[in-house]
């Protein structure tokens, strides 16, 4: 997804804050491009073991317009050509929904500071 930092750089940030008294909340965004059931463990784990405060995980990735993530999804075959895109439209990895659906439930079941 073209971020530019690393997990070394978010668990030094969410340590950082932790210790300074600031809440922290994490984001985790599953079903991109190129996600495997092995890449969204192992994001769970990653995100797990920083003890945020809060974690909202969102399973699929708004598409918007003229980005790199929409010419992918025409590319994959997830949105036509001529979808202008107003309309919200998630960009979910071609059989992973439904793993990613139960699992992240099971994840939610323990860790009642966590929300989808």
């Amino acid at each position: 997804m073209k971020k530019h930092f690393k997990t070394p750089e978010i668990r030094k940030t969410a340590r950082i804050f932790g210790e300074a008294g600031i809440g922290r909340t994490g984001f985790l965004l599953l079903g991109g491009p190129d996600e495997t059931r092995e890449t969204a463990l192992e994001s769970l784990h990653f995100v797990d073991s920083l003890n945020l405060e809060t974690v909202k995980i969102t399973i699929g990735i708004r598409i918007y317009p003229r980005t790199p993530l929409a010419a992918r999804a025409r590319d994959d075959g997830l949105i036509d050509a001529s979808d202008d895109l107003l309309r919200p439209i998630f960009y979910i990895r071609t059989g992973m929904e439904e793993w990613l659906r139960e699992t992240v439930i099971q994840w939610l079941a323990g860790r009642p500071h966590w929300n989808m």
